[in-house]
């Protein structure tokens, strides 16, 4: 094991939030991963957190497009700490999508970095989280944008109950070079209790002037109306806001483009075998 800061932004963060990285105590050993797309090759990777720590990388080459789908299972994978980097570089017309599910665990930390390099390229990131207990989720995503018209957009949507805990910082860096390009940063937070700690921190850089960059935010306790209608038929609670956190999960796994790959992931949710390539 050895104590490192990860998961620090591009930018400086307010002191206060105590969002400019965090130390932890990393494995020494981590399973690593690359991967090279030929122009215009399409692949789909499924990974389940099943090592302490886990580095990802791939250069993705023109018109190529990969999508990366990411699990972490309450009752699966390393107990403790987790520990994700996943680092991608895009050529031009080239896609990234980022599918993160994490429903619990310990502590896990993610880093995702994209580096929309070619003009025209592109990343997505969908980011669904179901805490609860003392379960921490701590989370760094970023789209670095390079290249003319490229595009970014990040959202994260997620529910937190009892003590659970999340950090999310989410950074639009838009460079000199990057004409035309747009970024989009979106969170949707369910607060179930009030002993729930939630830190949300989107940030957009810029140094350029033909760009646009958006970010928002909902962050509150379920609708009462909502919660009503449901009593009403005889849902209590409990049970409703189990839906509620449910129906997130499924909003991040109805995006991605293959239902053979949506169904294998429901079925690894809910305790089916590991991933590999599809």
């Amino acid at each position: 094991m050895s104590q490192q800061i990860v998961n620090t932004p591009i930018a400086g963060t307010f002191r206060w939030l105590k969002a400019g990285g965090t130390e932890i105590d990393v494995p020494a050993e981590q399973n690593e991963s690359y991967y090279a797309l030929l122009e215009k090759e399409e692949r789909t990777i499924v990974l389940e957190d099943d090592a302490a720590a886990v580095l990802f990388r791939a250069d993705l080459e023109k018109g190529s497009v990969l999508h990366l789908i990411q699990i972490r299972r309450q009752d699966g994978g390393p107990e403790g700490l987790t520990r994700t980097d996943v680092q991608v570089t895009c050529a031009e017309d080239a896609q990234f999508h980022w599918y993160r599910v994490v429903l619990g665990g310990d502590a896990t930390y993610d880093n995702c970095s994209v580096a929309l390099r070619g003009e025209g390229s592109s990343f997505t990131a969908d980011i669904g989280y179901r805490l609860d207990g003392r379960s921490r989720y701590d989370a760094n995503c970023e789209a670095i944008h390079m290249g003319r018209r490229t595009e970014s957009a990040i959202s994260a949507s997620g529910v937190l109950s009892d003590r659970a805990h999340k950090l999310l910082r989410t950074t639009i860096d838009l460079r000199r070079g990057c004409a035309g390009a747009v970024g989009n940063e979106n969170e949707d937070v369910l607060l179930m209790d009030e002993t729930v700690q939630n830190v949300s921190v989107p940030m957009i850089l810029c140094t350029e002037e033909d760009v646009v960059g958006n970010h928002g935010a909902s962050i509150g306790q379920p609708d009462e109306r909502l919660l009503y209608y449901m009593a009403s038929r005889g849902i209590d609670a409990e049970t409703a806001c189990g839906m509620l956190a449910q129906a997130k999960i499924e909003a991040v796994i109805g995006k991605i483009p293959d239902a053979q790959v949506q169904a294998r992931v429901r079925e690894q949710l809910h305790g089916g075998d590991g991933g590999e390539e599809a």
